[in-house]
């Protein structure tokens, strides 16, 4: 049963039956999906997004991502949302890794690329996004997340992907 229909995603309640043949209603956030974006300048340095998010009420560090709009191609949502929120377009939009980043209340995959070979192009965020781009080296990257810093999921998976790929 839809008990709300949003712009970015649905909330429904379905009774469900398990494998081990319990039934259970969940509440569940239907969710086309989303991209999130590595932006590499070099094969070291890369941008990060310092970000005003509402609902926790303060910043946080994260890579640029966003939600799949509807009948849209998820690369073509990465290479938006990388022009949208820090400015570049990339030469080279590698999907690197796909997850579910809250499996037990929503449905939604995040597909993580890689972009590089950046041209900036300026950037163009939603009125409602307070986006300050800034540049820092994967080595830093990896240190911000041990001081709590970045405390973004998303974020952290990329991170440690990128310093494998890179160290």
């Amino acid at each position: 049963m839809k008990i709300y229909h949003g712009r970015k995603f649905d909330l429904e309640v379905e009774k469900v039956t398990l494998p081990n043949g319990v039934e259970r209603e969940l509440e569940i956030v239907k969710h086309r999906g989303s991209a999130a974006i590595l932006p590499m300048i070099s094969n070291d340095e890369m941008i990060l997004i310092r970000q005003y998010r509402p609902v926790i009420g303060k910043y946080i560090y994260e890579i640029p991502a966003g939600s799949v709009e509807e009948g849209e191609d998820v690369e073509i949502t990465a290479r938006r949302e990388l022009e949208e929120e820090v400015g570049y377009q990339a030469e080279t939009m590698e999907k690197v890794l796909s997850f579910y980043p809250s499996p037990g209340i929503t449905n939604e995959e995040m597909h993580l690329f890689l972009a590089q070979g950046l041209k900036y192009v300026g950037a163009r965020p939603e009125p409602y996004e307070i986006i300050e781009p800034i540049k820092v080296k994967v080595n830093e990257a990896l240190s911000m997340i041990e001081r709590k810093e970045i405390v973004d999921a998303k974020t952290i998976i990329g991170i440690y992907f990128i310093s494998r790929r890179v160290m």
